[in-house]
C-alpha cells in the first residue's frame, strides 16, 4: 500500500476534527519531509502504518490547538514564569534529574498526557482525574513488559520531554523515528526551528492558564533532543536558564542506540537495519559530536545561563547535587526536598520502574572511537567527564 501524500494527510485531518485552519504553513517543510519518508524500503507496512497515524494524530492535534487560541485569544497573554531547562545528550541521566528537581514544592512539570492532548486547556480544578490522563496511560500501559519499560518508561503523570509538545510535525514520537526517517532527520538537523520553539510557547500558554505554577514558582523543562537548538530555544525563551548533565560519552552512546533500537525495531523490515546504520556510518557517533560541540558553544556565548551537574554525582549524592543546582539557580528553599528526593528514589528501588539493563550491546563502537573524536575529546577535557567504568544505573 503506497505511502500518503501530504495532501492525502492534511485532508484526512480534517474530517477528523472537523476543522480546516491549519495557522501558518511553515509545518509544511518538516511535513513534507516525513512524508516522503514513508515509502522507504526499509520500513515494514506495519511501520509505514503505525508512522501515518502518528503523524495524522499531530496534524489533528494541530487543528485543536489552532482552534483553541483562535476562541481564547487571551491565552497568548499569559506570562511564562522562570524556566529550569535540563538538557544534554540523551540518555545521560535528563529523565532521573527532570524527575528529581520536578519535586520541588514550587516546580510545575508538564505531564506526558498534557502535551500529547494539550486542548481544551486543562485546568487545576480537576488536573488530576482529566479523563485524557487515563486514555493517554492506557496507550503506555499497552507496552509494559517490552524492552521500552527497562530503557525509558514514563507515565501520564509524570514529567515528559518538551518535544512531545511540539506541533509542527517536528517531535514525532519524542523525535526517535528521525533515525530510521533520513529526510525528516536532515530537514530537522538543517532547518532554524524557531517557528516550533514559538508555538511551543503558545503550547505552554495553554497548560499554564488555568494551572498555573505554584506562586513565585518555576517550569521544569527538559529536551536532550534541543541540545543543538539552544541558541534558537533561548531567543524565544529568555526566562529559561539551563541545566548540563554529563555521563561517561561511552555509555551514553550505547545507551541511546539501545534505545532507538528498541523504538524502532517494530517499524523496519530487518531487525538488523539499526545495527548495520551504525557499522557502516558511525551515524550517531557523528551526531554526538555536533551535540557535544553546540552545547560548548551555548555555554561560551551566554555566561551564567548554564549550571553543570554530573552523572555519577548524581547516583552518589542525589539529594546535595540537587539541592545545589536549585541554589545556583537562585530557586526558592523547599525544606521537604530532601524527604522528596528520598522517598521518589526509595520507590524506584522497591520495583515502582523496571530496573534498567545492567549490559548494552556496543553497536560495534569502542571507547577508543570517542576517544579519537576531536569534539568528543575535548568536551571530556573541557567538563572534566570521568569514565564510567561499570555501567551505573538507578
Amino acid at each position: 500500500m503506497p505511502a500518503p501524500s501530504t495532501e492525502v494527510l492534511l485532508q484526512k485531518a480534517r474530517e477528523v476534527s472537523g476543522l480546516s485552519d491549519f495557522g501558518d504553513d511553515w509545518f509544511m517543510g518538516p511535513l513534507a519531509a516525513y512524508a516522503s519518508d514513508l515509502d522507504s524500503p526499509h520500513l515494514s507496512e506495519a511501520g509505514t502504518a503505525f508512522l501515518t497515524r502518528l503523524v495524522q494524530n499531530d496534524l489533528v492535534r494541530r487543528l485543536r490547538i489552532i482552534n483553541c487560541l483562535k476562541q481564547n485569544p487571551e491565552i497568548e497573554d499569559t506570562p511564562i514564569p522562570p524556566i529550569v531547562y535540563i538538557t544534554g545528550h540523551e540518555r545521560s541521566g535528563t529523565t532521573l534529574l527532570h524527575n528529581l528537581m520536578s519535586l520541588h514544592g514550587q516546580a510545575r512539570f508538564l505531564s506526558r498526557w498534557e502535551l500529547m492532548a494539550p486542548t481544551p486547556p486543562p485546568e487545576a480544578a480537576n488536573f488530576a482525574t482529566d479523563g485524557r490522563q487515563a486514555k493517554v496511560q492506557k496507550s503506555v500501559d499497552a507496552l509494559r513488559g517490552s524492552d521500552l519499560e527497562y530503557m525509558h518508561w514514563v507515565n501520564a503523570d509524570e514529567p515528559e520531554e518538551c518535544v512531545w509538545g511540539f506541533m509542527d510535525c517536528t517531535g514525532l514520537l519524542g523525535m526517535a523515528p528521525g533515525m530510521i526517517l533520513p529526510n525528516w532527520y536532515e530537514w530537522l538537523q538543517s532547518n532554524d526551528l524557531t517557528p516550533t520553539f514559538v508555538n511551543y510557547r503558545k503550547i505552554i500558554q495553554i497548560l499554564t492558564w488555568k494551572n498555573p505554577v505554584p506562586r513565585d514558582g518555576f517550569l521544569v523543562l527538559k529536551a536532550p533532543q534541543m541540545a543543538t537548538n539552544l541558541d534558537a530555544f533561548s531567543g524565544v525563551f529568555p526566562e529559561a536558564n539551563f541545566v548540563y548533565i554529563h555521563r561517561d560519552p561511552y555509555r551514553v552512546l550505547n545507551s541511546f542506540c539501545t534505545l532507538i533500537n528498541i523504538v524502532n525495531g517494530p517499524f523496519l523490515q530487518d531487525s538488523g537495519y539499526m545495527a548495520k546504520r551504525e557499522q557502516q556510518g558511525s551515524r550517531s557517533l557523528e551526531r554526538m559530536a555536533i551535540l557535544f560541540r553546540h552545547m560548548e558553544q551555548f555555554e561560551v556565548d551566554h555566561p551564567g545561563r548554564v549550571t553543570n551537574v554530573h552523572y555519577q554525582a548524581l547516583l552518589d549524592s542525589p539529594v546535595a547535587q540537587v539541592s545545589g543546582l536549585f541554589r545556583q539557580l537562585n530557586c526558592p528553599v523547599d525544606d521537604e526536598l530532601e524527604f522528596k528526593i528520598e522517598n521518589f528514589l526509595s520507590h524506584q528501588k522497591a520495583g515502582g520502574r523496571a530496573r534498567p539493563r545492567d549490559e548494552l550491546d556496543d553497536f560495534g563502537y569502542r571507547r577508543q572511537d570517542l576517544l579519537g573524536n576531536p569534539p568528543i575529546a575535548h568536551y571530556l577535557l573541557h567538563y572534566g567527564v570521568g569514565e564510567e567504568i561499570t555501567r551505573r544505573v538507578r
